[in-house]
């Protein structure tokens, strides 16, 4: 009896199988054979078999526990014995699965980037050591962000909002308007308490310049960049890096939130409420929620900050889960630029009855041309180009392709012709006319970058006009009055700051479909603010739009956080995520009229109540999605609940998936958990 209890036992390897398949969302169990028994450990990458298709995978663990009377085949190979996925990792990657209906498989490929073999075999770079440096001003300059660093230096686990003043230019004597400055603060502190610190943005240019501003006081290389335009070596050795433990210090976008960081001190969202957090690939899950969702697992510190505020951040300051780190009212009133909207007042209509109506009112030609008395001017458009959505100059009727029915571009030639051409079947429109009136004449349906700085330029023709959209986006701009024309997120950077900026075509912001679109217009808004110079130093922002609108009135009032609140509780009272749950179910017609029945059998089948009522789960559809390009999903089903249900339907919605991949049914099925950007 004792004999046979020493006998050594065979090792099993319980594996991640990277299949693609939603319904193999399990762990498989393989035999460790004794040349790799020394190789292999959780967490290292392998090649197994399975259904006779050899795949790569990711050791879980490695014990002797096996299903009794099965027969196990033995792995194939260690692709290498170097650890690139953490315990810890794998169970945050399981926990964000479980979030968001999605596969343990696709959070891995999420956070972990392409293997490059060369530079793992290479002699590792060494990674100096950071040290803590204080640097006054931003955070530091505020009694909350002092508050903030002080528990985060301590080794405690705060969680806060900093609401980052829009401001620009020298007045800006406490830097109150320089988050880089702000996070840098919060990465010293975290260090000061012998922890890491991770730092997610949403542009890589952002992450660029973070980085920079973080290497100037903790010294070079010490700061490790995860973002899918680098080269797969570069990319590949500093992910090496944070999960070897040499690195204290992580930048990145989206898929970094996940870097394998063992003693995690804060993770620092920026701009946390614009919609490039959302990650495009399954589950579809937004680095601000990984975010909190991480820092209550890791233990961690959490400083969400931006120019505006998302409704969900403001849900989590009213139930105080998150503390708020603001510049006083006065002060804020003081420091930033003085923002006007047309026709804002009775003297202002009575001064230009047109306001409201014109592209480019009275107010704003007076604001270009007194801020190009002091230094360069910004105008924001919502598009690039000069035929956006064209459309018939004589009865306005939009143009589509007659092939394929899609949407159409166009472009203007030399000598006045003008060439269209579909952006779904690239189809070339000679000869267009239209359909409903016979006119051959093109006009644009939304005026974009490129007209507006032709209008601008006759307007003003002896100013230097710089179009910075569509192909052509500058970095930065002089203090030389300039009149810059500019897209959403391609806006340069004055070194002093603007001396004004307009804001055109907001109603057409306001206007556009969606449930996130007035949050999308507020972040643009509030980041063109924060380019223009102080109000000391005379620095002027016009919003042309309905200045009645509660948007418009957040801009004027310098109160994202406060419209941000109400926006929250109006979507409580109405059943709109995040106040409630909600997810999507897209597809084809058969994959989406078969998983609406699997659900309300299995709604059925748990008690809960199908219908209108609050408290009720409520599914909408499935229904027909107009306007999507061939091979899109062809059919949709939305489901609404109190989000006290959110743990018994996500379980549903995740074997929806599993069922449609063992069935194989006709069609793509994509389920997306409160995908607030496409509601």
């Amino acid at each position: 009896m004792t004999e046979a209890l020493l006998e050594p036992t065979e090792w099993v390897a319980h594996v991640c199988v990277l299949s693609g398949l939603a319904h193999l969302d399990r762990p498989f169990d393989y035999l460790v054979t004794e040349e790799m028994v020394g190789q292999a450990r959780p967490g290292i990458r392998v090649r197994v078999r399975l259904a006779g298709r050899l795949l790569d995978g990711i050791i879980l663990a490695v014990d002797h526990h096996r299903q009794p009377g099965v027969t196990l085949q033995a792995l194939q190979r260690v692709v290498s014995s170097e650890v690139v996925v953490t315990e810890d990792q794998l169970a945050m990657a399981r926990r964000v699965a479980d979030r968001w209906a999605g596969t343990l498989e696709e959070v891995i490929r999420w956070a972990l980037p392409a293997r490059h073999a060369a530079t793992e075999r290479a002699e590792p770079r060494p990674w100096p050591v950071p040290r803590p440096a204080h640097i006054p001003g931003a955070l530091d300059a505020l009694a909350e962000g002092t508050a903030f660093l002080r528990l985060l230096a301590q080794g405690g686990r705060p969680r806060a909002f900093w609401r980052v003043a829009p401001v620009a230019g020298p007045a800006d004597r406490d830097r109150l308007g320089d988050w880089r400055l702000g996070i840098t603060q919060a990465v010293s502190a975290a260090l000061e308490s012998g922890r890491q610190a991770l730092c997610c943005v949403p542009t890589v240019a952002q992450a660029e310049e973070l980085a920079a501003c973080l290497t100037e006081p903790f010294g070079a290389g010490t700061v490790v960049m995860l973002h899918a335009d680098q080269s797969a070596a570069d990319r590949w050795r500093n992910y090496l890096a944070v999960v070897r433990g040499q690195a204290s210090i992580v930048v990145g976008i989206r898929g970094a939130v996940l870097a394998p960081l063992t003693r995690l001190g804060v993770i620092v969202v920026w701009d946390e409420a614009a919609s490039l957090h959302d990650e495009p690939r399954a589950p579809y899950p937004n680095t601000r929620d990984v975010a909190a969702l991480r820092a209550q697992t890791d233990r961690c510190a959490l400083l969400l900050a931006g120019h505006s505020c998302s409704p969900q951040t403001a849900g989590w300051l009213s139930t105080g889960w998150l503390a708020q780190i603001q510049t006083p009212r006065e002060q804020l009133r003081a420091l930033c630029a003085t923002v006007r909207a047309p026709g804002d007042s009775d003297l202002a209509l009575s001064r230009d009855p047109l306001a409201n109506r014109v592209r480019l009112p009275d107010l704003a030609m007076q604001t270009i041309s007194h801020g190009l008395l002091s230094g360069p001017v910004l105008v924001s458009v919502p598009r690039p180009g000069d035929l956006v959505r064209p459309c018939c100059a004589s009865c306005r009727a939009p143009i589509s392709c007659p092939r394929c029915n899609g949407p159409v571009r166009g472009r203007r030639l030399a000598g006045g012709a003008t060439e269209l051409e579909c952006t779904w079947c690239g189809q070339l429109l000679a000869g267009w006319a239209c359909s409903s009136c016979g006119g051959t004449v093109v006009r644009s349906g939304v005026v974009g970058a490129s007209t507006t700085a032709a209008e601008l330029g006759r307007a003003f023709p002896s100013v230097q006009v710089i179009d910075s959209s569509g192909d052509h986006i500058r970095s930065s701009v002089g203090d030389t009055p300039a009149l810059v024309v500019a897209t959403p997120m391609a806006e340069p950077r004055a070194e002093s700051g603007y001396a004004a900026a307009l804001l055109l075509d907001a109603g057409q912001a306001l206007n556009r479909p969606g449930l996130d679109a007035v949050c999308q217009a507020l972040e643009h808004w509030f980041r063109v603010a924060s380019l223009v110079r102080s109000g000391v130093e005379d620095g002027q922002l016009v919003i042309v739009g309905p200045p009645q609108d509660r948007a418009v009135q957040a801009v004027i009032r310098n109160d994202p956080v406060g419209w941000a609140g109400v926006e929250m509780a109006e979507r409580a009272e109405a059943g709109f995520p995040p106040a409630a749950f909600a997810a999507l179910v897209d597809g084809s017609t058969e994959a989406v009229e078969a998983a609406a029945e699997r659900l309300r059998n299995a709604v059925a089948e748990a008690d809960l109540e199908i219908g209108m009522a609050p408290g009720q789960v409520n599914l909408l559809g499935p229904v027909e999605v107009e306007g999507q390009r061939p091979g899109a999903p062809q059919q949709r089903l939305v489901i609404r609940a109190e989000p006290a249900l959110a743990s018994r339907l996500v379980p549903m919605l995740r074997h929806l998936r599993s069922a449609h991949s063992m069935r194989g049914e006709g069609g793509p099925l994509r389920v997306r958990v409160n995908p607030i950007g496409q509601l």
